[in-house]
């Protein structure tokens, strides 16, 4: 089974202008890298237009989109991403063109009905994770959105995001009744513990060790690390190597090193005592460095490497359990 477990839909604002300039702004280190605009100073407005970020921004991706990029693969998990305010501006899963059956004007209070509307729009394909923000009107009634979503509406997972809403994953008061839920629902639960190019995020609040609270407290749950931890890569490694239920998603990380760089990042693992069985595909799809096929191609392709270097190839069936079969397994899809 082939699993892309990073996944993103919709739009996360209802102005089209904030969309895009929200997208500059995490865009702009990539930009300057790749020489399309300034690194000395800030971009006119027509050097954005000119780099190929134009003010028309990017095509917004439903759920045919998501599916015709994604040849190949056997299912995809779409994530939320819950309400708060930035800039003024209420943030978050928005349905802006009325792309999905969810009634009434656009708003993000709706994350989750919007990506329960995409699980249903194929159910075969889509598995779908909520998210709340027990900072934005409080952990109550985050922990009662959580259990809407996973007993109404029948999502699969929670996807959490403290360095974004600035909210501590320590916070007993504000952060553990939420994992407290997603424990009691029997949910894995993904947090983006890992850095951000978003000025606003906090860094802070972003170290994969954070999470060492959660898991000393809740033995059972089962928690993925977003984007395996970067640029905490080793970190979020020692996290899993401590923790039992604990994994990562390797994506992000996989966008930024070079095939022999990753082959040579899991035999890392392994020597870092973290069996791969630990890592999940991921391709945070659909940023426009992260093609889930060349990504899926070079998990598929490492061996090239292995090879060239003269080293121990991965097994086949360990890079399969990259795929999707370690995805399929963390989610109840498969039986051991």
């Amino acid at each position: 089974m082939i699993i892309d477990a990073h996944t993103h839909i919709l739009s996360l604002a209802e102005d089209h202008e904030f969309n895009t300039d929200y997208g500059r702004e995490g865009s702009l280190c990539i930009y300057r890298s790749l020489g399309k605009v300034p690194s000395h100073r800030m971009p006119t407005e027509q050097e954005w237009e000119d780099s190929g970020y134009s003010r028309a921004g990017w095509p917004v991706i439903g759920p045919a989109e998501s599916v015709r990029d994604h040849p190949g693969f056997d299912k995809m998990i779409v994530l939320g991403v819950s309400p708060q305010f930035l800039d003024g501006e209420l943030i978050g899963t928005v349905d802006t063109y009325g792309i999905t059956d969810v009634p009434g004007p656009p708003s993000p209070e709706k994350c989750n009905d919007y990506i329960a509307a995409v699980v249903r729009s194929d159910p075969e394909r889509f598995i779908g994770f909520a998210s709340v923000n027990p900072a934005y009107r409080g952990p109550r009634a985050a922990v009662a959105e959580l259990r809407r979503s996973v007993e109404e509406l029948g999502l699969s997972g929670v996807k959490l995001y403290p360095m974004y809403q600035h909210w501590s994953p320590q916070d007993r008061e504000i952060a553990f009744p939420v994992f407290a839920a997603a424990a009691d629902l029997g949910i894995p639960v993904m947090v983006h513990q890992a850095g951000s190019t978003r000025i606003d995020a906090r860094m802070d609040y972003a170290r994969p060790a954070m999470l060492d609270d959660v898991g000393r407290e809740f033995r059972d749950l089962r928690v993925i690390i977003a984007h395996c931890g970067i640029p905490w890569i080793d970190e979020a490694l020692f996290m899993l190597t401590k923790h039992p239920n604990f994994h990562t998603d390797i994506s992000y990380h996989i966008a930024t090193v070079t095939d022999e760089e990753f082959y040579r990042f899991l035999i890392h693992c392994e020597q870092f005592f973290v069996p791969l069985e630990k890592l999940l595909f991921g391709s945070d799809y659909p940023g426009f460095l992260y093609d889930p096929v060349k990504l899926k191609d070079r998990v598929l392709g490492v061996n090239e490497q292995a090879d060239r270097l003269g080293l121990p190839r991965i097994p086949q069936e360990k890079l399969d359990g990259i795929m999707g079969d370690n995805a399929a397994r963390l989610l109840g899809l498969v039986q051991d």
